[in-house]
This record gives structure tokens, sequence and C-alpha cells, in this order.
């Protein structure tokens, strides 16, 4: 494959994974909690970074097989943390000490949940995106070939 055509996805695939990860650290997402002007930053900064990474799979000219091995690795690193959540032996974040009592949930529950959200259904867009570009790129085969 042509080392252009992958850099033209990896590097908002590169720059979006570490930009999720960033924010999850908890010192970045407490202190994110704890700062108006930071949330933005961090929520405009995860925006973007997504933008950016879903036009370069999304966009037309692109190998498939390129497009969708990016896909299945932005769905599999955001499994991952979303798992790392789910299964974390102790509360990561001390901006949701108290606030998942209301709920009648313990810190460390509430961050399970929030795992498993991140895990389970969030990568409901992932599938959606490499059953789009899997079913476009047969139709393309196909017309070629009739």
């Amino acid at each position: 494959l042509p080392a252009r055509r992958v850099t033209g996805i990896a590097l908002p695939f590169v720059a979006s994974t570490a930009v999720l990860w960033a924010w999850h650290l908890p010192q970045a997402y407490d202190a994110a909690l704890a700062n108006v002007a930071m949330y933005w930053v961090m929520q405009l900064s995860l925006l973007a970074s997504a933008v950016l990474f879903w036009r370069a799979v999304l966009a037309q000219g692109r190998s498939p097989v390129d497009r969708l091995a990016f896909v299945v690795a932005a769905f599999a690193q955001m499994g991952l943390l979303g798992a790392l959540l789910t299964f974390a032996p102790a509360p990561l974040y001390a901006a949701h000490a108290f606030a998942p009592l209301a709920w009648g949930l313990t810190p460390l529950q509430d961050q399970a949940l929030g795992g498993v959200i991140m895990w389970v259904p969030a990568g409901i867009p992932y599938a959606i995106a490499a059953v789009w570009i899997a079913r476009r790129s047969w139709t393309q085969l196909k017309a070629v070939g009739a």
C-alpha cells in the first residue's frame, strides 16, 4: 500500500486516539470537570479530533481495506479504554466521588457503567461505518465487474 494513502488515515487516527486517551487520564479528566474553560477545551478537542478521523475514514478514493482497518482499530482502542474503566479495581476520577451516590451507585459502579457504555453501545457507529464502507466497496466492485 502506498504510504501516502495510509498516512492520510493514520495521522488522524493517532491524533484522535491520543486526544481520547489523554483526556481520560485521571488528572486531565478531573481538571476538565473542575474548570469550565478546560471542560470546553476537552469537548472541542475530542470533537475536532473525531471529525478529522471520520473525514479521513469516510473520504472517497481511499482503499476500503485501509478504511475498514482503521475503523476496527479505532473501535478496538476505544473498547480497550472502556474495558479498562469497566474492570478497574478502584475509582479513577475524583470528580465522580459523590455524584453517583445520588443515583444509588458507588463511584466504582458509575465508572464501570461509563466504561460499558464506551465499550458496547459506542461501538454501534463503528459497526455502521464498517458496514457502509464494505457495502459501498462491494457495490462498486460489482459495478466494475458487470
